[in-house]
């Protein structure tokens, strides 16, 4: 029994001393750290913003209807501490976390780049704007900052994944819980 409250205490410890408030989720497959969700519904897309140094993923909820990549950017922007700027359709701006208005400059030097991904590990530019590109369930959208003129971009997006100390405590936390209810 009092190992049992050791091993809770050491897992309460680590999860409440990380900096990251992010959930590791396994998104279809492919496992990615999410800040927060917006929107509810059985559909479900992933926004990755990569700011160059670090990564972050949005997840996105919705029901019916189509959806556009600039309707996920709009509902992540309005239910946290993301905030992004556009415009005409041309991302700008986007913030969050210590990251301020990069992209600010514009074009050659200092811009983003879409990108779109079936599993969050191939990336290709998207092909149309952000206002126009459909999503579908468990689609994947991605922006990588840019410092070159550089066409096609040179920095694709990273994906955050949960280190794997993460996935063992969700794993040990799991073990724990089980362990409780047989007692």
């Amino acid at each position: 029994m009092r190992f049992r409250n050791l091993i809770g205490l050491i897992v309460v410890l680590v999860i409440t001393s990380s900096a990251s408030l992010a959930t590791p989720v396994n998104f279809h497959g492919t496992w990615v750290e999410v800040e927060y969700w917006a929107g509810t519904g059985s559909n479900e897309a992933i926004v990755v913003i990569d700011f160059g140094v670090d990564s972050y993923g949005f997840g996105y909820k919705w029901d019916t209807g189509t959806r556009y990549g600039k309707d996920l950017m709009d509902a992540v922007d309005a239910a946290g501490s993301l905030d992004y700027t556009e415009t005409g359709g041309f991302l700008n701006t986007i913030s969050y976390d210590s990251y301020s208005n990069v992209g600010q400059n514009g074009w050659p030097t200092d811009w983003w780049a879409y990108f779109t991904s079936s599993d969050g590990e191939n990336w290709e530019t998207s092909g149309v704007g952000f206002a126009t590109r459909e999503l579908s369930n468990s689609s994947w959208d991605g922006w990588a900052h840019q410092t070159t003129d550089a066409w096609p971009p040179a920095h694709l997006p990273m994906t955050p994944i949960p280190e794997p100390v993460t996935i063992a405590l969700l794993g040990l936390g799991g073990l724990l819980l089980a362990g409780r209810r047989r007692a």
